[in-house]
């Protein structure tokens, strides 16, 4: 029935009720290239029509499909950078999608870091992830603790088979097989999965190694390893793409260099173990390539510029309390800054219980040691009284000069420049020990060091008294 001109007709409570919300729901789906899985529900036409059909079942809900349907064939679960799901993903940021369906929850992704990140790609904008045989909705609290449980063991099980293969190629190469595409220059592989030596390639190698034995630096060796025409091992993968077949670089050179496969052994269960191949470099020429190579090394951190001394005074001279020596250390430049620090060596067991020879800032040490240093200098008495007995009766040892001397270092010590200061604890300061509580050192002097700066300023002094003795005579002439 009609109602008249600019009356409103009452709304129907039922209406909106009755109206069913229409929700579009995009189909995922992914076979891996590597799966070997040949039941239906592992082609991906079966999973796309599991996925349809369970969405034509709701279609009393309101739920309508979105076609084309999003697949990824030949895409492994492990890596998030596949085609059809990043096209996914992207149309769900652009609001076209109300629901994702999928056959099983690992067809999307594998791993729980994964999942952990693309969840709240669903729940934020309030879409729905759907898991046909696994009955999951990310819609319901049951559904993400469902979800996130599955997930833990799918990523169980892909760590165990990956456990399983890293025993299987350490079995092998145990027995002398290799199990790998990247078979180092001056060998190939023969039907029985064995290394066997490469003659042309082999004598590259071995030329290789005595060149860099006898050459004056890396970098001629590279233009010289170029001009012979020596190139990187050419790889064929089982895709037929070529790899390799360049000139050898630095970073190619010391790979060949450190490869102890050339010694007869293979890597496995984490260290190298002597193996069946037939070795290509002898040990005495090995040995000798790697005494240059660590004689070459700049050790990461070890402070290596001429001017090192200013800033780590104490050298090599820093000890912790069992005897074992800390080394320099410095980092890099970080906008504008290095950090400086001493650092002992520390046995596994102390790392893991943090009770071996603690790192220590140079800055912190210097100070411990200069205020240990200035105290004694303040009251020398004791130093004299530790003096050789041949050495009292030096004048450079005469007391007052030593307390003259010390206590001008004391008044002047602020106004030293650092690198006067580095040069006082050169020379006057032997060894430091650091003890286990760290509230504790000991600074014992280097007295020869003492003898000579002693004996340099008692010189001076003669010198300058001299001078002056000579210019007052010569004004009185």
């Amino acid at each position: 029935m009609n109602q008249p001109s600019g009356k409103l007709e009452p709304a129907d409570p039922t209406c909106e009720s009755t109206s069913t919300k229409i929700r579009r729901c995009a189909v995922y789906a992914r076979v891996s290239s590597s799966s070997r899985d040949d039941t239906p529900l592992s082609s991906i036409e079966a999973q796309i029509e599991s996925c349809k059909a369970y969405v034509h079942s709701q279609k009393g809900m309101g739920w309508e499909l979105i076609e084309p349907v999003y697949a990824d064939d030949g895409y492994s679960g492990g890596s998030m950078n596949r085609p059809a799901l990043q096209q996914l993903f992207q149309d769900m940021e652009d609001g076209k999608i109300d629901a994702v369906v999928i056959q099983r929850l690992d067809r999307i992704c594998r791993n729980v870091l994964d999942i952990c990140d693309i969840i709240p790609l669903f729940t934020i904008p309030g879409i729905a992830l759907v898991s046909v045989n696994q009955s999951l909705d990310t819609e319901s609290p049951q559904g993400r603790l469902m979800i996130n449980m599955l997930t833990s063991f799918a990523q169980f099980e892909r760590e165990v088979s990956g456990e399983r293969t890293r025993d299987k190629i350490s079995a092998a190469r145990a027995n002398g097989k290799w199990q790998h595409n990247g078979v180092p220059l001056g060998y190939y592989q023969d039907q029985h999965q064995e290394l066997q030596v490469d003659a042309a390639e082999a004598a590259i190698v071995k030329d290789i190694f005595q060149r860099f034995s006898e050459a004056a630096s890396v970098d001629a060796l590279i233009i010289e390893l170029a001009d012979l025409g020596y190139r990187s091992k050419v790889r064929v993968s089982q895709q037929g793409n070529r790899a390799g077949g360049k000139p050898i670089d630095r970073n190619g050179l010391y790979r060949i260099l450190n490869n102890r496969m050339y010694l007869g052994e293979l890597f496995y269960r984490q260290e190298w173990h002597a193996s069946k191949h037939q070795p290509i470099i002898e040990q005495g020429l090995w040995d000798q390539v790697h005494e240059i190579l660590d004689r070459r090394a700049r050790r990461k951190g070890v402070p290596t510029t001429e001017d090192r001394w200013i800033f780590f005074p104490l050298g090599n001279r820093l000890y912790w309390h069992d005897g074992r020596p800390y080394k320099m250390y410095e980092s890099s430049n970080r906008n504008g800054l290095r950090y400086r620090y001493y650092q002992g060596a520390a046995t596994p067991q102390e790392k893991a219980t943090d009770t071996g020879p603690p790192t220590i800032r140079a800055a912190d040490i210097h100070n411990a040691v200069i205020k240990h240093l200035l105290e004694q200098f303040e009251n020398p008495q004791g130093l004299l009284d530790n003096l050789p007995g041949e050495w009292k009766d030096l004048p450079q040892f005469e007391p007052a000069h030593v307390i003259k001397y010390l206590t001008h270092i004391v008044e002047m010590w602020r106004d030293y420049w650092d690198p006067i200061k580095s040069s006082i604890i050169m020379d006057l300061v032997a060894r430091v020990t650091i003890f286990q509580d760290q509230d504790q050192i000991e600074v014992i002097l280097d007295l020869a060091g003492l003898k000579r700066m002693l004996t340099a300023l008692l010189h001076e002094r003669k010198k300058a008294s001299k001078s002056s003795g000579s210019s007052n005579t010569r004004q009185y002439i």
